[in-house]
């Protein structure tokens, strides 16, 4: 979808305040849109009948950028009904433009309190105990639901009686791991010291203990009276015949369990109602788990509690010594895997029968390819660019022949050099996006320029009308169609169909020199590939070497889009109106750094609503 920043480009601002809508907006509403977007008829899922002043107006934020874009592009009003008169079209997107300009009041968004993923949970465990072993699938934990979006949305996070029962679980194999098991030797050393301490010590060193461990495991500093009942526990236990060990185990599980633990609890103080920085730790627990997926390590925890994470050049100092880490991988698994919808590889069955040498390794190997090229974004500190083209890629000797390229010999991934003919170069020419886009006997055209519209621009299609995905029986009156492009036209002719496919249906076909499963072919049944796209204000364009330079057109959506997702998986919430200001200073700061990933961390770290908090 177009940004807000987009917008204001292509409208400047005018230095007024936003017309009333009541007055102004509405009366436009009605004569242009209720038709299609009101209580009888909701083309698209939208309505905007309920829209009768700002206050109710301002709830369809998505529903009015969504607009905003198609008025630009000319797709609304449809071309069977009458345009948009000029002055019409001016009051409805100045109001747009106005009323979701925060840029003179920034906001922070909602406070939100975010509970660990699995992945984060489980990394946490490992990291806190320094241990190797993972409590969370020991007790079963389950991977979130993910409807929409990353894993670690805060909406979609409830801690529900059956999991908290599973974190007592886990709790309890982890403590008995780190207290029994012979390979925990080294941190049971680190955590108790060189052994038991004399019966008059043992006061004290109970509070010792349990006093760092709990600034470590809340990530936060304790207060000797939280430290307190913890300390109590273990005494009672030890009193009561548990060995010195035992007696601490028994202090510890509670803050396993603890909010303080499960939950990214965030105390600023500030009066009601205002808006504020976040303070050191709350800002160390934010990089950390944005970057790491788990707990801050002993620097980044010891820079909170001198209060000097939050001077600008330590953090940037921090932010690259977290990025260069292999804790850092955890980009890749939870954000970029997440974004590009990796895992539904793991969907995809191409048909034994029409694609006999795709197997479980090439699958593998396809998927790690993806992996492989992302996680050399982030370590070599390359463009973003390169995820729409660059000139290298990795495979194994298996994806190598599958794709044709120079000779790799053996199962380990090297990094590959690619040439023009070779047709690969980014995301668009791996078989990972190719084949989870694919049928299973064929390719599917409108699942790739989705994917394309979705995941690289940002800018989903509406869902499709019930019953869409399914072609319509032959029409006896109608000419059988002369190829699958033609069966797919006379399918996506509805009107309610053919506005989204007219901008779906030309990416995937411009793809379709690439096979169900990537491989590259110039002919499909002795005819030569239908490759030919063409969009409104584009024009024609052809395979992929046209589609490339068509998104290379679209690069500013594209940026803008990267780190509008890099944003949102930071802040664990979907962005809204209030975030356009960040995202605009954003996109201006990494365009000057030629598009490096470290530029955009940083700059998404250095952003206002990642440093600052509203009070509850």
């Amino acid at each position: 979808m177009l940004r807000w920043s987009v917008l204001l480009l292509l409208f400047p601002a005018c230095a007024v305040a936003a017309p009333d809508f009541a007055g102004a907006v509405r009366p436009v509403v009605a004569r242009h849109c209720l038709s299609c977007h009101g209580e009888k008829k909701q083309r698209g899922g939208v309505d905007f009948s309920g829209a009768t002043d700002t206050a109710s107006a301002m709830k369809l934020y998505r529903h009015w950028r969504k607009a905003a874009e198609q008025v630009r592009s000319g797709e609304m009003p449809p071309d069977d009904e009458p345009p948009l008169p000029p002055e019409d079209r001016e009051v409805l997107l100045g109001w747009i433009r106005e009323a979701f300009d925060t840029s003179r009041h920034p906001d922070p968004g909602p406070p939100l309190t975010r509970q660990l993923t699995r992945a984060e949970y489980s990394q946490t465990m490992k990291d806190l105990l320094r241990i190797n072993f993972d409590p969370a699938g020991a007790a079963g934990i389950p991977e979130e639901n993910v409807v929409e979006g990353f894993g670690n949305r805060a909406g979609g996070l409830v801690l529900e009686p059956s999991l908290m029962e599973k974190y007592f679980t886990a709790a309890d194999l982890a403590l008995e791991y780190l207290f029994t098991d012979a390979g925990a030797a080294g941190a049971r050393k680190s955590l108790l010291g060189p052994g038991p301490p004399e019966t008059k010590e043992t006061a004290d060193t109970f509070r010792r203990i349990l006093g760092t461990f709990l600034h470590r495991a809340f990530r936060r500093p304790v207060a000797k009276e939280e430290v307190e009942p913890f300390a109590r526990l273990a005494e009672a236990a030890l009193a009561g015949g548990d060995s010195f060990e035992t007696a601490l185990r028994k202090a510890m599980k509670p803050a396993l369990v603890s909010p303080h633990f499960l939950l990214r609890l965030e105390t600023p103080v500030m009066p009601r109602g205002t808006v504020g920085r976040v303070g050191d730790h709350e800002l160390a627990v934010r990089l950390s788990y944005f970057l790491w997926s788990t707990m801050p390590d002993e620097e980044l925890l010891g820079l909170a509690d001198e209060g000097s994470l939050s001077q600008s050049e330590i953090l940037a100092t921090q932010v690259r010594r977290l990025l260069g880490d292999r804790k850092a991988g955890a980009l890749t698994r939870q954000f970029f895997e997440r974004w590009l919808q990796l895992p539904q590889l793991g969907k995809a069955l191409p048909s034994q029968n029409h694609f006999p040498t795709f197997t479980r390794s090439l699958r593998n190997a396809m998927e790690q390819e993806t992996r492989l090229f992302c996680e050399n974004l982030r370590g070599e500190d390359r463009s973003i660019l390169e995820l729409l083209d660059s000139d290298y890629t990795f495979a194994n000797a298996e994806l190598a022949k599958h794709y044709g390229l120079p000779a790799v010999t053996g199962k380990e991934f090297v990094k590959v050099a690619l040439r023009p003919e070779d047709h690969r170069g980014g995301v668009l020419g791996m078989g990972s996006i190719l084949t989870m886009t694919s049928h299973t006997d064929r390719t599917k055209p409108t699942a790739r320029g989705k994917w394309i519209l979705e995941v690289l621009l940002g800018t989903p299609p509406p869902p499709p009308p019930p019953n869409a995905g399914s072609f319509a029986p032959p029409d006896k009156n109608r000419e059988e169609p002369a190829s699958f492009r033609e069966k797919l036209a006379q399918h996506a002719s509805d009107a309610n169909c053919v506005a989204c496919h007219k901008r779906i249906d030309p990416l995937g076909f411009a793809m379709e020199d690439f096979d169900a499963i990537g491989s590259w072919r110039s002919d499909i049944g002795g005819k030569p590939t239908d490759n030919l796209g063409q969009l409104p204000g584009v024009g024609e364009f052809r395979g992929i070497s046209g589609l490339r330079k068509v998104l290379r057109d679209q690069q500013p959506l594209f940026v803008r889009n990267v780190a509008s997702q890099l944003l949102s998986y930071a802040l664990g919430r979907e962005l809204s109106y209030y975030d356009e200001p960040a995202l605009d200073r954003i996109v201006t700061a990494i365009a000057q750094d030629d598009f490096r990933f470290s530029a955009l961390i940083l700059q998404v770290v250095e952003s206002f609503p990642f440093q600052h908090r509203k009070s509850e």
